[in-house]
C-alpha cells in the first residue's frame, strides 16, 4: 500500500513531467480506438461494401507499430526526467526492486488513465468521424455499434505497449548505479568529431535514392525499387543530421563571422547538440515526409477517382460478350450477340437498340524499338520486361460511332494516339504487314482509356475489317495474350441500368449462345465500389497523416524541454560574463529556428525528390492529372508546413521559458 501511495504522489507532485506522456498514450489509444471500432463495426456489413473493412485493417496494421513506438519515444523522454528521483530513492535506502515496483506501480496507473480516458474520448471521436468516414465512401447508414473485437483491440495494443515500457523500466533501474541516475539527466556530451566519409556516403545515398525514384520505371520490379529507393532516402537523411552536419558546423568554425557572439554561441550549441539531436531530427523529417506522401496519394484517389471513371467508362452501361473456348479465333459474332441482347430486353423491358456497337480488342503489351520505322513480331506479358508499350487497336469506324471526327484512311494507313510517353514513327511493320502513319489524334472521346500507365498508345485503323485483320496477323507466345469483345455503350437511367446488367449476366448459356462468356459493368455501381475504397484509403490517410505529425510535434516538444534545461545553465553564465538579454533571445531564437525548420526543409525536398515516384503511383490507379497531382502537393505541404509552424510557435515557448528564467 505504501508503494502505490508513493506512486500516486509522484504522479500529483510531478504531473507536468507526467502529462506529455500521459497525452501520448492516450491519443495514440484513441486513434487506434477510432480504426477499430470503425473496421469491425457490424454497421460495416450493412453498407454492402465489406472490402472497405479490408483496408481499414491494413490502415491498423500500420498504424499499431508507430503508435508503440510514440509511446516508447515519450517514455524514456519521462524516464529521463525521473532518473534523478529514482537516484535519490536509492541513495536514501530504497533497494533497486522497491524502485522497480514503484515506477511498475506509476505506470499501471497510467495505464488505466490511459484507457478510460482514451476510451472516453475514443467513444465520442469514433461517432463524429464514422460520419466522416460514411460521407467519403458514399454510404447511407449513420449508426455506430461498438463489437468486443473494436473495443479489445487497441486495449491489447497499449497494455502491450506499457508491458515494454515496464520492461525498458526495469532494465533501466536495474542496470544503473544511484549516482549514475542521479546525473544522467545532466550529462553533457563532448565536441562531436568531423566525420568526412560519413558525410559523403550520407549525401551520397540520398543522391542514389533520388536517382532511383525520379527514373524508376513501371514494370515487376516496381516495388523493390520504390522501397531500396525509399530505405537509402531513410539511411541517407540519418547520415545526413549525424555526420554532414557536424561537418558542415566544423567548417563555419573558420572564418572571421564565427567570433560574432550569436554566431559563436549557436554554432557551438549546435555542435555540441547535434550528437545527440541528429536521430531525432531525423526522425522527425521522416515522419513530416511519411505525412505528406500519405495524404498527397490519398487525397488524389479520392480527388481523382470520378475523372478515372468517367475516362474508364464514358457510357452508364457496358454489355460485352466474349468466346470461351480460343480467343485468338476472333469475336463473338454479331449474330449471337443480337440474340443475347434480344433476350435481354425480354427479361427488362428496356430498349437497347440505341446503344452503340463495337469490337473491343483489348490491350495488348508489344517491345517497340524507338525510330522512324519500327518493327513488332510478337506479344509479351506486360510485366516480363521493362520498356514494354501497351497498345489498343481501335477501327476508325468505332470512334466515328462513338462522335469522333477522323480523316479518311488508306487501308493500310493508320493514326497514332498516345496516352503517354512518346512514340512518333514513319512506319510501323505489324507482324509482316506495313502500315503508314498518317498522323496523330489530339483527342479521343467516349471510348475507355485501357492504361496510363508507361508507355501506352492507340492504333487507329482505316476500318472494322481493317482492324480484324492486324488483331488475327497476331503472334501470341506463352504469357502474353488479347481477348476481342463484342460490346455495346448506352447511356441509361440508374434503375434501368442495375437491371439490365444483372438480366445480362444471368442469361441462360443454353438459350443457342454458348459458347460464349458474359460481362456487363454498371457505372454507378462501379463508382460507388471505387467511392468506398479510396474514401477508405483517404480515411486512413488522414488518420496514419495526423499520427505522424502527432509523433512529430511529441518529438519536437521534447527536445525543446531536454535542450531547454541543458542551455539553462550556459546562458546564465554568457549573461553573467556579458552578454546581453537582447543577445541572448537572438541566440536562442537562430538556434530554435534552424533546428525546428531543418526537418521540414529536408521534407520538402524528399518530397520533390519523391514526386515523379508517387505520380507513378497514382498512374497505377488510373488517375493521370498533373495539374491535379501538383495542386493537391502543394496544398498538402502547405497545410503540413502551417501546423508544423503553429507546433513551432507553441514549443517555442517552453524552451524559451526555461531558459529566459534564468538569465
Amino acid at each position: 500500500m505504501f508503494y502505490l501511495k508513493l506512486a500516486q504522489r509522484n504522479i500529483r507532485k510531478s504531473f507536468k513531467n507526467f502529462a506529455p506522456f500521459l497525452l501520448a498514450t492516450v491519443m495514440m489509444f484513441v486513434l487506434n480506438f477510432i480504426l477499430a471500432s470503425i473496421a469491425f463495426s457490424p454497421e460495416l456489413d450493412k453498407l454492402d461494401i465489406k472490402s472497405v473493412a479490408v483496408v481499414l485493417i491494413i490502415g491498423q496494421i500500420i498504424l499499431i507499430p508507430f503508435s508503440i513506438g510514440i509511446e516508447i519515444y515519450a517514455y524514456r523522454f519521462l524516464l529521463k526526467k525521473r532518473s534523478r528521483e529514482f537516484g535519490l530513492y536509492d541513495i536514501l535506502g530504497l533497494g533497486k526492486m522497491q524502485i522497480i515496483v514503484v515506477a511498475l506501480l506509476e505506470l499501471f496507473i497510467l495505464l488505466v488513465v490511459t484507457l478510460l480516458l482514451g476510451t472516453i474520448v475514443g467513444v465520442i471521436l469514433s461517432k463524429f468521424l464514422f460520419l466522416v468516414f460514411i460521407a467519403l465512401i458514399g454510404g447511407n447508414y449513420f449508426n455506430l455499434t461498438f463489437s468486443m473485437l473494436s473495443v479489445s483491440m487497441p486495449v491489447i495494443v497499449t497494455v502491450i505497449a506499457f508491458v515494454l515500457l515496464a520492461s525498458i523500466s526495469m532494465w533501466t533501474i536495474h542496470h544503473h548505479s544511484s549516482l549514475t541516475l542521479l546525473h544522467s539527466e545532466n550529462q553533457g556530451e563532448r565536441e562531436p568529431k568531423s566525420r568526412g566519409f560519413l558525410a559523403f556516403l550520407g549525401m551520397l545515398l540520398l543522391v542514389i535514392g533520388y536517382y532511383l525514384a525520379i527514373t524508376i520505371k513501371v514494370n515487376s520490379l516496381i516495388i523493390v525499387i520504390f522501397a531500396g529507393a525509399v530505405l537509402l532516402v531513410i539511411a541517407g537523411t540519418y547520415l545526413f543530421y549525424v555526420a554532414m552536419t557536424i561537418w558542415y558546423l566544423k567548417r563555419q568554425k573558420h572564418g572571421r563571422k564565427y567570433y560574432q557572439p550569436e554566431k559563436f554561441i549557436t554554432t557551438n550549441a549546435l555542435l555540441y547538440r547535434m550528437k545527440q539531436n541528429a536521430i531525432g531530427l531525423g526522425n522527425i523529417t521522416i515522419l513530416v515526409t511519411m505525412a505528406i506522401v500519405t495524404l498527397v496519394t490519398t487525397v488524389m484517389l479520392q480527388a481523382g477517382l470520378k475523372q478515372n471513371m468517367m475516362a474508364n467508362m464514358p457510357f452508364t452501361t457496358e454489355l460485352s460478350a466474349m468466346n470461351t473456348g480460343d480467343t485468338r479465333a476472333g469475336h463473338v459474332t454479331q449474330g449471337q450477340f443480337d440474340r443475347i441482347l434480344a433476350l435481354t430486353e425480354q427479361q427488362t423491358q428496356v430498349d437497347l437498340k440505341k446503344g452503340i456497337q463495337y469490337v473491343d480488342y483489348g490491350t495488348t503489351s508489344v517491345k517497340l524499338t524507338r525510330g522512324k520505322h519500327v518493327t513488332v513480331k510478337h506479344i509479351m506479358s506486360s510485366d516480363s520486361q521493362s520498356g514494354v508499350t501497351n497498345v489498343q487497336l481501335v477501327s476508325r469506324d468505332t470512334l466515328i460511332k462513338l462522335g469522333n471526327k477522323l480523316p479518311k484512311l488508306a487501308p493500310n494507313d493508320i493514326l497514332i494516339h498516345n496516352y503517354a510517353g512518346e512514340f512518333n514513327p514513319k512506319t510501323i511493320n505489324w507482324f509482316g504487314q506495313l502500315l503508314r502513319i498518317k498522323g496523330q489524334t489530339a483527342h479521343v472521346k467516349n471510348y475507355a482509356t485501357q492504361s496510363l500507365v508507361g508507355n501506352s498508345t492507340m492504333i487507329v485503323t482505316a476500318n472494322d475489317t481493317q482492324t480484324k485483320r492486324l488483331y488475327q496477323r497476331m503472334t501470341f507466345d506463352a504469357d502474353g495474350y488479347s481477348i476481342a469483345q463484342r460490346k455495346l455503350v448506352i447511356d441509361l437511367s440508374k434503375n434501368d441500368s442495375q437491371k439490365v446488367v444483372k438480366a445480362f449476366k444471368s442469361v441462360n448459356e443454353n438459350d443457342n449462345v454458348a459458347p460464349v462468356s458474359l460481362l456487363a459493368s454498371d457505372r454507378v455501381s462501379l463508382l460507388k465500389e471505387g467511392q468506398a475504397y479510396s474514401g477508405g484509403f483517404l480515411f486512413i490517410g488522414f488518420t496514419l497523416g495526423l499520427t505522424f505529425i502527432i509523433g512529430a510535434a511529441l518529438i519536437i516538444y521534447y527536445k525543446q524541454i531536454a535542450e531547454g534545461e541543458q542551455d539553462k545553465e550556459a546562458f546564465r553564465i554568457l549573461q553573467e560574463v556579458g552578454l546581453s538579454k537582447r543577445e541572448v533571445s537572438q541566440t536562442i531564437n537562430s538556434q530554435i529556428r534552424l533546428l525546428f525548420f531543418m526537418p521540414i526543409v529536408v521534407a520538402v525536398v524528399h518530397f520533390a525528390g519523391a514526386y515523379m515516384m508517387i505520380t507513378k503511383i497514382i498512374n497505377a490507379f488510373g488517375i493521370n492529372n498533373n495539374a491535379l497531382m501538383l495542386s493537391v502537393s502543394g496544398g498538402v505541404i502547405l497545410l503540413i508546413i502551417s501546423l508544423y509552424y503553429l507546433i513551432y510557435k507553441l514549443t517555442s515557448r517552453s524552451y524559451v521559458n526555461i531558459v529566459q528564467r534564468h538569465v
